[in-house]
């Protein structure tokens, strides 16, 4: 098992005029491998069965960035509500709409399957998810090597993460029935150790070691409700958690933490990864930034490039 990560981004168009939940990331595996399926019956079977992992529990080959519009859209909610979570809202959408899925392929082999058999035929290969059709009208590719984007983590001070669809996490301890519903950093920790060491192999610290590293320091997050799940699938949250480093917290774990976050941001983080679930963007600021701003503050000057500084300066004189 290689340790790249590829990267395939489909820019779609909307055949017709439709509505869609928000979150379709079930539907959106179903039609990705409904479309792979078109392609090679073997490979989609490959991507669907996923690999072995430890306890005889199947690890997923791939995760999904679920349809996301780019044009033509409106995000609705019901009763005219407003929500700060898109998560509550519907999605209309107009013909010709675009929209944009990714999927992440984690092992080389899939991928370079997968890449060679799309490039011949992809304006031929049609996207339905939950009803609606979508034209795949091109794609790129990015590889990634998940050994450099760990190790390419900086020191922070401060990280916010958002879970931009819902994610839960399978407890460390006692029944993997019952699942973790927010972000707890020694779960996203374990989550994020796992996927690192099954893309590379390599020994990483333990997850309890990193997060003791920091501490919750903000939170906003919804537990949402989401429609027509089989099998029993919890929800998940989603939402925003600062973690903040603590001052003992040496360079290396901070380092770290955040490289394994890069890796999350790509990989997904949690469980049903596969379905879209564990989404997560990564804002990081690091200790040079908050002293910086600290000064600004004491001083009353904004944190502006020495440029803008001298422009400003000019024009007052004037």
């Amino acid at each position: 098992m290689g340790a790249s990560v590829t990267v395939v981004r489909l820019l779609l168009k909307a055949v017709s005029g439709g509505g869609l939940p928000w979150f379709v990331g079930h539907e959106c595996r179903a039609g990705f491998l409904r479309m792979v399926s078109e392609l090679d019956s073997e490979l989609a079977a490959q991507l669907h069965e996923g690999g072995g992992g430890a306890g005889g529990r199947r690890r997923a080959v791939f995760s999904l960035r679920p349809l996301s519009f780019l044009s033509g859209f409106e995000l609705v909610y019901p009763d005219r509500a407003f929500s700060r979570f898109p998560v509550d809202g519907n999605v209309v959408f107009g013909p010709g709409a675009r929209a944009v899925m990714s999927v992440s392929i984690l092992r080389e082999d899939l991928a370079g399957r997968f890449v060679v058999l799309l490039l011949p035929r992809v304006h031929e290969l049609k996207l339905e998810v939950k009803g609606c059709l979508f034209e795949v009208e091109r794609f790129e590719i990015e590889v990634l090597d998940a050994r450099s984007l760990v190790e390419r983590g900086e020191p922070f001070e401060e990280l916010d993460v958002r879970f931009e669809t819902p994610t839960y996490f399978n407890p460390l301890r006692g029944s993997a029935r019952y699942k973790v519903l927010y972000p707890d950093p020694a779960h996203l920790m374990a989550s994020l150790v796992a996927t690192a060491h099954q893309l590379t192999g390599a020994s990483y610290p333990k997850p309890e070691e990193l997060a003791e590293q920091v501490y919750v320091s903000g939170l906003d997050i919804k537990t949402p409700y989401v429609r027509e799940v089989r099998h029993q699938a919890p929800t998940g949250f989603v939402g925003w958690v600062k973690l903040k480093a603590r001052e003992e917290a040496c360079g290396d774990a901070r380092r770290g933490i955040a490289g394994l976050l890069r890796l999350g941001e790509v990989t997904n983080v949690g469980g049903n990864r596969s379905g879209g679930y564990g989404v997560v963007k990564v804002e990081a600021s690091r200790a040079g930034d908050q002293r910086k701003r600290k000064a600004a503050r004491r001083t009353g000057v904004a944190a502006q490039p020495a440029e803008q500084r001298a422009e400003n300066s000019q024009s007052e004189q004037s």
